[in-house]
């Protein structure tokens, strides 16, 4: 698959994000035949402390990933649903979801991906997502951002810039979400109620392929009570990039979890604020 070359960035050193972001891309080219062979195999699921499936794919990519990243970049820190926080000495943390969407990769299932964004600490020692890779390889496709200004999508040999689609008003819109479970376990039933009778369609095109769909435009928002940092992870970029609102259900602009609301408009995100926030009247 092609690969993007990073912009400018003027907050940083920018060979240290350039030389980051092409090895990133690289590394995911190998990893994509890697994850596809596992998919094809009899998997054991475990059950996790939180409920969620992992497997041995899921540890496997994301030990290959950090294998890379000490090899070529030994002071970043590291940051991965499966094998936790690994601390570092420079600027820069790996944050990384080698199997997004595990519920559907052990079930057949093409909507999963694995996830990478790139963190790095400005002076004031703020962690910001500055880039990231979404690749989505039983797809074939993959979304990615090397600063909040441009996205691109690549699909089969067509590369081209990731803009979200025209704005809609929710009554109008196509909305994504994962699943019931998770509006339940965060005591926000009666959103995905009040979603289901607002939005012109609510769809569960799941995990990260619901903002794959927003961020190449074929969806209009995608709402999820559960986040976790390594779910947030590139799209903390690719989000900006392509056009995109986004916060917490509460407002926030953090990529550390929680919640995501995100939207091809301003006005659209605020629509979908405004529901949840009806919870509490």
């Amino acid at each position: 698959m092609p690969r993007a070359t990073a912009h400018r960035c003027t907050d940083m050193h920018d060979d240290g994000l350039q030389a980051r972001f092409d090895h990133l891309a690289r590394w995911l080219d190998e990893l994509r035949s890697i994850s596809l062979h596992w998919a094809t195999q009899p998997l054991q699921v475990d059950t996790k402390s939180d409920g969620s499936p992992v497997t041995q794919a899921d540890r496997a990519i994301e030990s290959a990933l950090r294998a890379r990243i000490r090899m070529h970049h030994p002071h970043d820190a590291i940051l991965g649903e499966e094998h936790g926080d690994e601390p570092g000495s420079s600027t820069w943390r790996w944050i990384i979801d080698p199997i997004d969407g595990t519920a559907s990769f052990v079930r057949g299932i093409p909507l999963w991906g694995t996830l990478v964004g790139l963190e790095h600490r400005t002076e004031r020692g703020e962690p910001v997502v500055v880039a990231g890779v979404a690749d989505y390889p039983a797809l074939g496709e993959r979304i990615e951002a090397s600063s909040h200004d441009a996205a691109w999508w690549t699909r089969a040999d067509d590369r081209q810039r990731c803009r979200v689609a025209p704005p809609r008003p929710l009554h109008a819109a196509t909305v994504c979400t994962t699943s019931t479970e998770y509006f339940r376990s965060s005591n926000r039933l009666d959103l995905w109620w009040r979603l289901g009778r607002a939005a012109g369609s609510l769809r569960g095109w799941s995990d990260c392929s619901a903002l794959l769909l927003l961020c190449t435009g074929r969806v209009d928002a995608v709402v999820e009570p559960v986040m976790h940092p390594w779910d947030i992870g590139p799209f903390a970029a690719i989000l900006p990039a392509c056009g995109a609102v986004w916060t917490s259900l509460t407002g926030e602009l953090t990529h550390l979890g929680g919640s995501v609301v995100a939207a091809a408009s301003d006005e659209l995100h605020s629509q979908l604020l405004t529901l949840d926030e009806l919870r509490s009247t």
